[in-house]
C-alpha cells in the first residue's frame, strides 16, 4: 500500500480560469470597441458617418 497523494489541481485550475479569461477577453475587445466607439460618436453630435 502506498501512501501517494492526489496531485494538488489548484495550480492547474487557476491557469484554466486565467487562459480562460484571456481568451475570452480576445474574442470580446472587438466588440466591446466598437461599441464603445458608437457611443463615443453619438455623445460627440456627429450622427452621420458613425
Amino acid at each position: 500500500m502506498s501512501n501517494r497523494q492526489r496531485p494538488d489541481l489548484i495550480g492547474l485550475i487557476a491557469l484554466g480560469v486565467i487562459v480562460a479569461v484571456m481568451v475570452g477577453g480576445y474574442f470580446l475587445f472587438p466588440a466591446l470597441q466598437a461599441a464603445m466607439g458608437y457611443q463615443d460618436c453619438i455623445a460627440s453630435g456627429r450622427i452621420t458617418g458613425c
